[in-house]
């Protein structure tokens, strides 16, 4: 009998110990996990609340995190329904200072509170004060723009999602991490407190929250230097690059410190007020590079040992038998690293048949051309581009970058990377790490590694050749003194009397550390449209770098 008893107490102990337990876990549960969200509620319920700033949402970072976004203060009129005494009066008062219908004004005295979405001059706020309307308070509000000032066709912008306060990314970052930068709490809100019935309650008052905290939003920060962006959209637009894009990464690891794209589009009052083409983020789309993309071929045929500079080549210009080149007379005797500088074709024509088609799409894919990677960022070309360059009739274009070859300006900008980094292909990278808004570090986007494209020393004897073009090739508007730069023209003919004028390049020409890349559509050809812009962009980055190291 006594073991029975001795038994059910044990079994009793241990069912109760485990129902404590479980209790004392639901209540953590409560308190830990669910507390914050049901405070949120009951606190809802208890109040009305205005968001002070339109939309809560992260921001986008520059490599040194300084925001690419723009974000600005203005007064705005805050009404509580629920605690105006005289409508009609208010809203004549309202009505009166904002000069406006008072019949759209009441519409804002009635149902939830809300900010009226008219932006007030101090004039309005300090009459507006002197009348102190019940259920009407003045707050500054924090107001991201849906356009960002530089960069735009990076950052994309913001449009309305499934009702007027849900603000979505519509293009570039702003979509791809729409979930990271997407917050759940305003950082600032104007509130008032209601009784069970929905009746203000004069004695608590209206109440301004700030610096609230918000862990759902995210920080992205990118691999742009903001200043670099500024000198390169300044310049495009100084010197009328209406159509076009220009690229600058860093020499050694691939990052874009740079991408600007012509035109850009434009907002109205809010509204997207500009043509679908201007959406197009010119970087990105494919082009014919034209002779730019003779530094594949050079590459690859004094990879292979099929040529060397120095080997001789004859052109007839307008009289050769396999394609004319663009000095109606020919260079007559030149050796192939001549040919480079001056961009002869008929030499590359030759050049491209001895080396082949496959051997061709091999070293254009080892240069980053048969893909669109960016690391961080998602782009949706065709794959498979360079397996047209094997089709019948299709390598003499080829050899000369007409079509079939297409490249974005960021793979043209990799691809002249890689001999700027001794022969070492680094893919693109544009964003750097998502982190929290207490600069903790969520996730860190490392860059690709580098893949070896050619041999150290033919990269050297191609850095020799483009910097024949800038010293008295077809590039010589590019070259930047003092601290000179390499690269090389091209000119896509893309119709009957249209051109794609192409610069791509390097500096300093002995320590490389940024290229640049620079198309202008509808130009008249590399060397006297591209190259220009190249070398303006080019000398401001030098010079404000080396300011910098001096400050």
């Amino acid at each position: 009998m006594d073991y029975l008893i001795k038994r059910r107490t044990i079994v009793l102990f241990f069912f109760f110990t485990l129902v404590f337990f479980g209790l004392m876990g639901h209540l953590a549960y409560i308190q830990f996990y669910m507390g914050p969200r049901l405070s949120k509620q009951a606190l809802s319920q208890q109040s009305q609340a205005v968001a002070l700033e339109i939309p809560a949402r992260g921001g986008i970072l520059d490599r040194n995190l300084k925001p690419l976004t723009e974000i600005r203060e203005v007064w705005r009129i805050v009404v509580f329904p629920a605690a105006v005494t005289d409508k009609l009066q208010e809203a004549a008062v309202l009505a009166s200072v904002l000069k406006t219908e008072q019949s759209k004004i009441e519409n804002y005295l009635e149902g939830r509170a809300k900010a009226i979405p008219l932006d007030l001059r101090e004039d309005q706020v300090l009459e507006l004060k002197r009348h102190s309307l019940p259920g009407v308070i003045l707050a500054k509000v924090r107001l991201r723009e849906r356009k960002p000032p530089v960069a735009s066709h990076i950052i994309g912008y913001l449009g309305i999602g499934r009702g007027p306060d849900d603000w979505v990314g519509q293009m570039g970052i702003e979509r791809l991490y729409d979930e990271e930068l997407r917050g759940s709490v305003p950082e600032a809100t104007a509130r008032i407190f209601l009784d069970g019935k929905g009746r203000f309650l004069p004695g608590l008052g209206y109440r301004l929250e700030y610096k609230q905290t918000d862990a759902q939003r995210k920080n992205v920060v990118l691999t742009v230097d903001r200043e670099i962006q500024e000198i390169v959209e300044n310049v495009m637009d100084r010197t009328g690059v209406r159509d076009g894009a220009v690229v600058v990464m860093d020499a050694g690891n691939g990052d874009i410190l740079a991408m600007a794209s012509r035109p850009d589009y434009t907002f109205d009052n809010s509204i997207v007020n500009s043509t679908e083409r201007s959406f197009v983020n010119r970087c990105l789309s494919l082009y014919q590079p034209g002779s730019v993309f003779k530094v594949v071929v050079a590459a690859a045929a004094l990879e292979e040992g099929l040529v060397k500079p120095d080997d001789v080549y004859l052109c007839l210009g307008e009289d050769d038998d396999l394609v004319k080149c663009y000095k109606r007379d020919g260079h007559g005797l030149i050796t192939f690293a001549q040919a480079f500088a001056y961009s002869c074709n008929p030499t590359f024509a030759r050049v491209g048949l001895r080396l082949g088609a496959e051997k061709l799409v091999d070293y254009a894919a080892r240069f980053g051309l048969d893909n669109d990677r960016i690391i961080g960022y998602r782009t949706t070309n065709p794959k498979d581009r360079l397996d047209r360059i094997a089709q019948r009739y299709n390598l003499v274009n080829a050899s000369l970058g007409q079509w079939p070859v297409e490249a974005s300006v960021v793979q043209v900008t990799a691809m002249m990377g890689a001999i700027a980094n001794d022969g070492v292909y680094m893919p693109p990278r544009l964003v750097r790490e998502v982190r929290h808004a207490n600069k903790t570090v969520l996730r860190k986007i490392e860059p690709g590694e580098g893949v070896r494209a050619v041999s150290r020393d033919t990269a050297g004897l191609i850095r020799n050749m483009l910097e024949m073009v800038t010293r008295y090739g077809t590039g010589r508007q590019a070259w930047v003194e003092p601290w000179g730069s390499a690269g090389k023209t091209g000119s896509a003919q893309v119709g009957p009397a249209k051109i794609d004028a192409w610069f791509s390049g390097y500096a300093p020409v002995n320590n490389p550390r940024y290229v640049v890349t620079v198309l202008v559509n509808d130009g008249k050809s590399g060397g006297s449209t591209a190259a220009p812009v190249f070398r303006e962009i080019v000398q401001k980055v030098l010079e404000l770098k080396e300011q910098s190291r001096v400050d």
